[in-house]
């Protein structure tokens, strides 16, 4: 296939992105250079102009790859990117994929997720489709005493609307944030929750008798059902409609480079700046482990990174070493990156033994499953560990010490400070909006 200049420059910035990044801030923006290749063969297929790659290559520069990439129920781009350029959200509207889905993705700078979060609330609920009754007419009636159900999609046959109607259930639809997931959200009236649980009972009941086990439903809060609206570049990329998946088909069977094949191998470890981190901070049944990245990770004995293939990060246990070396092991959602201190922080269960090996043999360490997770923290991690956590010390205070390390850089207060990007001095103004004192404008399709 002959490449033209255009095309050649691209994959020229495929590789400056790549090269800019070092070792560690890859971990965390891998997935935007995953969608910078897949824009690249959009646009030499001729499916995506040639500013949507450059647009994307500046954004994620830009932020560090520091972003979320947010489902929404929109058909208006350009009202949806208004709006939040207006609350000063930076962001980036990405490529409509499926432009039959009514669905827009955008990718969002998470230092500005609170004034996201706020807004997409208030989107989504503007975006329900009316059951027996619109939402607002809904929180009206029942004075703001409703909660979301999460439903498998096998209970919600053709007759379902019907038979909330004849209960008399006062509900909602909302948008479905995670097509694909099997599960259906509605808002329903707190007084007609017994009806819903009956209702439910029965249809699991009928189910059964043609050999379908019906799981149970669940209570969501709106947090939650907001965060089903956040994706990953892969299931982005896997929601494109079936024009580009066939685009993309011809280059599936080729070999992969060096940026898909870490991508495919490197499941992507996300920063302290991500909900799920408050999630385990919060937690009083995980404690924190600071892990240094030169002496735990990246001095161990083997290549640790094996282990992501299978959804775990690895670390050598502190003052383990050659044939006594030991690895804790722990899902990669438990694992943060701290990028300040060139450290991950980890969170482990603190009554439930860690999952520790031999680094050699991959045997369980001997008296592990009889190790608390506090206990195990402070033998291996930190002896003053568990007075500091009992004495209720904040998370900063909380990092355990590790192996000195000949190679650590002093890192002063002053040598800490790191100014944020400042995304507006970079992006070109709306040419359409008045000449005022405006938020951080966008980049757009």
């Amino acid at each position: 296939m002959e490449i033209d200049q255009e095309t050649q420059q691209i994959f020229l910035g495929i590789q400056r992105a790549a090269a800019w990044m070092d070792p560690f801030l890859k971990l965390t923006a891998m997935g935007g250079i995953l969608l910078l290749q897949y824009f690249a063969r959009m646009v030499t297929e001729k499916k995506l102009r040639a500013g949507t790659f450059q647009d994307f290559q500046q954004f994620i520069h830009l932020t560090d790859g520091k972003y979320d990439i947010m489902n929404i129920p929109a058909v208006d781009t350009e009202g949806i990117s208004l709006e939040l350029h207006d609350l000063g959200v930076r962001h980036m509207v990405l490529p409509d994929l499926d432009k039959e889905d009514g669905m827009l993705q955008v990718a969002v700078y998470q230092p500005d997720r609170d004034k996201f979060g706020a807004w997409y609330q208030r989107h989504i609920l503007h975006q329900m489709q009316g059951g027996e009754q619109e939402v607002c007419d809904l929180r009206n009636l029942t004075a703001g005493r409703t909660s979301i159900l999460s439903l498998p999609v096998a209970a919600l046959d053709i007759g379902w609307k019907e038979d909330f109607k004849n209960m008399g259930v006062n509900y909602a639809s909302l948008p479905d944030l995670r097509v694909g997931d099997g599960q259906i959200q509605v808002i329903v009236a707190n007084s007609d929750l017994p009806q819903v649980e009956q209702w439910y009972q029965l249809k699991r009941e009928d189910l059964k008798k043609e050999g379908i086990a019906l799981d149970d439903y669940s209570t969501i809060s709106m947090t939650e059902y907001s965060q089903m609206g956040q994706m990953t570049e892969q299931s982005y990329l896997d929601s494109a409609s079936s024009e580009y998946q066939e685009a993309n088909r011809k280059y599936e069977g080729a070999e992969k480079g060096e940026i898909e094949k870490t991508v495919e191998n490197n499941q992507r470890i996300k920063d302290e700046t991500a909900v799920s981190f408050e999630k385990y901070k919060n937690d009083p049944e995980y404690i924190p482990l600071s892990i240094d990245r030169t002496t735990l990770v990246e001095q161990a004995s083997r290549n640790l990174q094996d282990f992501w293939k299978e959804g775990k990060f690895a670390c050598r246990i502190p003052g383990t070493w050659g044939s006594r070396e030991y690895l804790l092991l722990l899902p990669l959602q438990q694992v943060f990156i701290q990028k300040e201190k060139n450290s991950y922080l980890a969170f482990i269960s603190k009554n439930n033994p860690p999952t520790v090996i031999h680094a050699g043999t991959g045997e369980a360490m001997q008296g592990i499953k009889k190790m608390s997770g506090r206990a195990f923290a402070k033998k291996y991690f930190d002896p003053v560990m568990g007075s500091s956590m009992e004495r209720g010390q904040n998370l900063a205070d909380a990092d355990r010490k590790q192996d000195p390390s000949p190679e650590r850089i002093d890192r002063s207060s002053k040598n800490q400070e790191k100014k944020q990007p400042d995304l507006s001095i970079h992006y070109k103004p709306d040419l359409g909006r008045p000449k005022r004192t405006l938020p951080p404008p966008v980049l757009k399709k």
